[in-house]
């Protein structure tokens, strides 16, 4: 009778066993948790090359023909700003919440712009196309076109159309300047607050500059050039293209666009070194 007991307790274990086994096996797999103290190291890590492409984008504006270059780079950077925000969205940072928000205040802003201009493009272009066709005569020189009234109107109404497109991005970069100093404050990094007043005053120097440009434009103080005046090389001359336009309004848009920049570069250096001196810290 012990022996039947022993073989009875062997098979109510072996049946755990496989029990156990299958329900293993079955189990679906999980993908690996990143450590929230990881997660905080990451974002600052792509905040900090946000920071750096920045820097590098803004230098090579200075440099004609290389200037488009710094478009590059700045794409590159807004994902690393991107990405870096999100990540501290899951840290442990007591703002996680609103780090979080502002990456994806980030991306609204791009989609908001994007179909905003679009949408506003070509409802401001189609009447002057309708216009151009409609009006039965020879095709018009480039010459003609940019100095008739009806590309002065139309040139007025992308002013309208380019200031709506900007009001999303513009809030969205205020967020990311005020996440900016309650992250200074968080990781004990006075510079990350530096960068963000220089960012601020870069907000407001840059609506200031688009203001002062549409009057200028549309008072007729400055002009879009013709294909021959640039030379045939138009954009590829980086912020100089605006020494193009007739009148002096050229010079004073190059001054403020050569401004812009260098406040660029001077607040991506104080945030990419306040972002390297919190992951070291």
């Amino acid at each position: 009778m012990s022996v039947c007991a022993d073989r009875s307790a062997k098979q109510t274990s072996d049946s755990g066993f496989h029990q156990v086994r299958i329900n293993l096996q079955t189990r679906p797999a999980q993908a690996p948790v990143v450590p929230e103290s990881d997660q905080r190291l990451k974002g600052l890590a792509n905040l900090k090359w946000s920071f750096l492409f920045f820097m590098v984008g803004g230098a090579l504006t200075f440099v004609p023909f290389v200037g488009l270059i710094g478009s590059l780079f700045y794409i590159v950077a807004l994902v690393f700003l991107i990405v870096g925000w999100r990540d501290l969205g899951r840290s442990t940072l007591a703002e996680a919440a609103r780090y979080k928000s502002t990456g994806s205040w980030i991306i609204y802003s791009i989609v908001i712009a994007v179909v905003v201009a679009v949408i506003g493009s070509l409802i401001v272009s189609i009447p002057f196309v309708s216009a151009e066709l409609a009006s039965g005569n020879a095709p018009p020189s480039p010459q003609s076109i940019f100095q008739s009234v009806a590309f002065r109107n139309l040139e007025s109404e992308f002013i309208v159309v380019a200031g709506a497109a900007y009001i999303a991005p513009l809030l969205a970069w205020y967020r990311v300047i005020t996440s900016l100093m309650r992250l200074a404050e968080e990781v004990s990094q006075p510079r990350l607050k530096t960068a963000g007043w220089l960012l601020l005053t870069l907000a407001v120097f840059g609506l200031a500059s688009f203001a002062v440009f549409s009057a200028m434009l549309y008072t007729g103080v400055i002009s879009f050039p013709t294909p021959t005046t640039t030379g045939g090389l138009g954009a590829l001359s980086g912020p100089y293209y605006y020494l193009s336009f007739f009148g002096y309004g050229g010079v004073v848009i190059l001054a403020i666009t050569l401004v812009a920049d260098a406040l660029l570069i001077l607040a991506s250096y104080m945030g990419y070194k306040g972002l390297k001196g919190a992951l070291l810290g």
